[in-house]
């Protein structure tokens, strides 16, 4: 493809959305901010049957100096140092996988590009012919992202987590539309987010070989065997990327994210990340028509807006969010309230038998900041099912 052909085709990408693998989202690498928004482009002119096909079965996709310097609104000036490096990054990664305990041991790595060109002001990718199936036509595991919304991000790690926040937002098969809140919470450990956006390269010897030929890759221990020490502590993490992240995300995308750091172990330290997204401009009407034509919902079914749409209970078991709702009666303003309320405690020995007690004997007493009882919000008209609440709480605390 020439520079004259790649020129006429700079309009139509303004708009557009593109699919990306998940496999390609969650893979671990260390890669520039300019590399991300390159394939992101090299993705939507795929998706648009704007490549080629070249003998090797290779996909070749072109793209001029000047197209990418006006879909990025860089300044005028040469694009050969900065495409050079893009170029060395690309043609040396890998992805694929390891199982040592498959049949004797199984392992299929693929690189993803052969070869990446720069001459008369185009820069051309040519991708190896084994990840068509990653780049295109896909039929699931894919996310759609916003070429526009893509090329905004002024900051590598903000390119990288809001693809994989992307990722990860979908619900489980069979929730009812009324349900799809758009609400959802995300965990990660600690260290595999670190290599997931790239703040540790994972294409480094001592990180690969944690990572590489293990059932079950040890992230922490990956992490700790890395030569490069960047954003080690917690704080440093915290303020330096995840601060600056989710700042640019919310400020620049659709996405509302919020986060707090899931602590354990001696002297409670940070092992994960729990992010809230929020995809949607939600108020409390929206919540009010689902509670209203709670008559249709299924108990699953209200189980998952309480958990999943509302974010309460969290912690407790599937189980025991079951026994919770079932003796609140499915209604939401005596559940909001009892949790409310149990956030406030320190050291509660059964969470469940004292969710159960709550419920059982001392709502009555609960009351909203002005002094009034929280008017019920209930799953009306469901059949529910008869405890004795005494016993089953005993029960419970025995456990």
């Amino acid at each position: 493809m020439d520079k004259k052909e790649c020129s006429q085709r700079l309009e139509p990408y303004k708009d557009d959305r593109y699919s990306k693998s998940n496999y390609l989202i969650s893979a671990k690498y260390s890669s520039s901010l300019l590399e991300n928004k390159i394939t992101a482009i090299s993705l939507a002119k795929i998706q648009k049957k704007e490549y080629i096909e070249d003998k090797n079965g290779r996909i070749v996709c072109s793209m001029t100096a000047n197209e990418l310097r006006k879909l990025m609104n860089a300044n005028a000036g040469s694009f050969y140092s900065q495409l050079e490096p893009v170029a060395i990054n690309m043609t040396s990664r890998t992805i694929g996988f390891s199982d040592p305990g498959k049949n004797g041991g199984v392992f299929d790595y693929i690189s993803v590009v052969d070869r990446a060109r720069y001459e008369n002001g185009v820069f051309t990718i040519f991708y190896n012919s084994d990840v068509k199936e990653y780049l295109s036509d896909f039929k699931a595991n894919f996310t759609i992202l916003e070429l526009p919304t893509m090329l905004k991000f002024k900051n590598v790690y903000s390119f990288r987590l809001y693809e994989l926040l992307c990722s990860k937002s979908f619900y489980r098969k069979g929730i009812p539309k009324k349900l799809k809140t758009q609400v959802f919470r995300i965990e990660f450990n600690l260290s595999e987010l670190k290599l997931n956006i790239g703040v540790v390269n994972a294409e480094l010897d001592a990180v690969r070989k944690e990572l590489n030929n293990k059932q079950a890759p040890n992230f922490d221990r990956a992490v700790e065997k890395s030569p490069e020490k960047k954003f080690n502590t917690w704080y440093e993490f915290k303020r330096c990327v995840l601060d600056v992240a989710i700042k640019e995300i919310n400020e620049k995308t659709d996405m509302k994210v919020s986060f707090s750091p899931l602590k354990g172990g001696r002297g409670a330290k940070v092992y994960g990340v729990e992010f809230i997204v929020d995809l949607t401009e939600r108020n409390v009407d929206t919540i009010e028509d689902i509670l209203k034509s709670a008559d249709e919902m299924s108990e699953d079914d209200k189980l998952d807006f309480i958990i999943d749409a509302k974010m309460l209970l969290r912690g407790f078991s599937t189980k025991d969010v079951r026994i919770i709702c079932e003796k609140s009666g499915y209604d939401y303003g005596k559940l909001e309230n009892a949790y409310q309320l149990f956030c406030q405690q320190k050291n509660i020995a059964n969470p469940t038998g004292w969710m159960i007690s709550c419920l059982n004997d001392a709502y009555e007493n609960l009351q909203t900041g002005s002094g009034e009882k929280h008017a019920k919000n209930n799953f009306s008209n469901f059949h529910q099912r008869e405890y004795d609440y005494d016993q089953l709480e005993l029960k419970l605390l025995n456990q």
